[in-house]
């Protein structure tokens, strides 16, 4: 059933079905863009939140600061490192659930419920086990060994510097990369503090040009497999090529999720070398694939179907065309009025894109999961060098990370996804082009597949750059589809995209300015980051 807010926004367009004819349902997530909440509501709801914030940090900040120290250089440092993780959840979270929610697959709601959870689960199982160079490789923590206060004023300042682009790009809705502001702040930092001589430019250069290439191998990789979905939407559902193809897409779904954790994720379930990572992972996914399609059988078994309805097939766009206007038409449900893909901001689809929704949502959550894992360390590697720092005055390549510190992440990315999600899942589920199941499906495992080629030849990538080529990707395949079969192709939105591009360019040199302020402004008190 569908949830209750998705049966009140479709009264509206609900009329008497009429003999004869067939019976549609429209898909309610992107109904939720109409949805207006009152602002006293949103006001208490954000000053609670706040509220409660605040008074966490003063309790722990105190508890830590007990043995001596600045409690306030401690709440500081706390306030700082807990605004990245609230910036980068509510900005990452496009990258796993933003073309489920574009495509109808997911409610806005139920993509930041299953978000929350999901990345909040991949930070605590896992990202304590997560290795990372604090540095990110652009400055040697090593030679501020003899001034460790210096190094804590100066990872204070880049974590300030990341945290305000991160939430500014996050406010306007514009999906980033928190890694751009952390590399900046590192640069304009560890220049001031050290000369430009503890930069490594290697480094810094190889990482820009990935971020040039990452977009474009997404694109790719979106562009041929958007080609493979869209001969699949026009096939029978139980013609004999999608009873072929379909599980072979269930396997290569799950090998590529599995391949992904071996690969990308933490060091607890990585596997080296890649050759038996890519074998334990096609293993892995042809079990997984058994083992559903037994469950289904022995489901339909129980609770057999009823015969689908005949239905037309799918144009270039992704939807169905029938007297002049765009629908799904889908048998058991009450008739609602036709309504065109991108008039009124409501999503339909034909059946011949429900075998992509499952596939879809199963790559969402483990991208999320993955991410938890992965980028909690954005935040919490910072604080926790910043508290060894203060209470044991030493500095290390790999610090120590305690429990307190991943909950502050963890609740940090909830928090951000809760109360900023929406804005950067909006550009990517709705701003770019209109996206169905297969769609998105191929834009996710275009963006997997791109950040696992990269990463298998060691090449350091942006998920959220990946993400937005693969989304350009999709959208040039169906322009090419609708060039050969002379049907309206779909209209991707260069000047959203234009924005997008616009702000990965300007987030490092803004996160150098503000830095390097942060940076001027803590200095002379850098004896405080150590406790007394």
């Amino acid at each position: 059933p569908l949830p209750r807010f998705g049966r009140l926004a479709r009264r509206r367009f609900r009329k008497k079905s009429r003999p004869g004819k067939s019976i549609r349902r429209k898909m309610d997530a992107p109904l939720l863009r109409g949805r207006k909440s009152s602002p006293t509501t949103d006001a208490l709801y954000q000053g609670a939140i706040a509220l409660i914030t605040i008074l966490a940090m003063w309790w722990l900040s105190v508890r830590v600061a007990s043995s001596g120290g600045s409690t306030t250089v401690v709440m500081l440092e706390l306030v700082a490192a807990g605004g990245l993780a609230i910036a980068n959840g509510g900005n990452d979270i496009a990258n796993a659930v933003g073309t489920s929610v574009g495509a109808g697959a997911l409610t806005v709601e139920q993509a930041l419920g299953f978000g929350s959870i999901f990345e909040f689960a991949g930070a605590m199982l896992l990202g304590s086990l997560v290795s990372k160079t604090i540095s990110k490789g652009v400055i040697e923590p090593r030679e501020f060994a003899n001034e460790p206060e210096i190094f804590a004023a100066l990872m204070f300042s880049t974590v300030i510097g990341a945290a305000l682009t991160t939430l500014l790009a996050t406010l306007y809705g514009y999906p980033i990369s928190a890694t751009h502001g952390i590399i900046g702040g590192l640069v304009a930092v560890g220049w001031m503090a050290r000369g430009w001589d503890c930069v490594g430019w290697g480094s810094l250069a190889f990482t820009c040009v990935m971020w040039v290439l990452s977009p474009i191998a997404g694109m790719l990789a979106s562009y041929l497999l958007q080609l493979l979905c869209y001969r699949m939407t026009q096939l029978d559902l139980e013609s004999g090529l999608n009873r072929l193809i379909i599980p072979i897409l269930w396997t290569a779904t799950l090998t590529v999720t599995c391949l992904f954790l071996f690969l990308t994720g933490p060091e607890a379930v990585r596997i080296t070398p890649t050759s038996t990572a890519v074998v334990a992972s096609t293993g892995a996914g042809i079990a997984l694939t058994l083992i559903r399609y037994a469950i289904l059988y022995i489901n339909s078994l129980i609770y057999p179907k009823s015969t689908p309805q005949e239905e037309e097939p799918l144009n270039a766009s992704g939807w169905q065309e029938e007297g002049g206007s765009s629908m799904a038409v889908v048998p058991g449900d009450e008739g609602v009025a036709p309504v065109t893909p991108g008039g009124n901001g409501v999503h339909t689809w034909g059946k011949n894109e429900e075998p992509f929704v499952g596939l879809l949502v199963l790559s969402a959550l483990t991208v999320a999961f993955a991410h938890g894992a992965n980028d909690v360390g954005n935040a919490v590697g910072p604080l926790a060098v910043m508290m060894e720092i203060f209470t044991a005055s030493v500095v290390k390549d790999e610090p120590d990370v305690p429990m307190w510190c991943l909950v502050i992440g963890a609740l940090g990315f909830v928090v951000g996804i809760v109360t900023l999600g929406k804005n950067t899942i909006e550009t990517v589920g709705n701003r770019i082009i209109e996206l169905t199941p297969s769609l998105s499906y191929s834009t996710q495992m275009g963006a997997a597949l791109a950040v696992l080629l990269s990463s298998v030849l060691g090449m350091p990538v942006s998920t959220s750059h990946c993400l937005v080529g693969s989304v350009i990707g999709v959208g040039l395949a169906q322009s090419s589809i609708a060039m050969c079969t002379h049907e309206e192709a779909p209209k991707i939105n260069f000047g959203i995209i234009n924005k997008i591009i616009l702000g990965w360019i300007v987030t490092i040199p803004l996160a150098m300015v503000v830095s390097a302020i942060a940076f001027v402004a803590a200095r002379p008190f850098a004896k405080s980051f150590v406790s007394s």
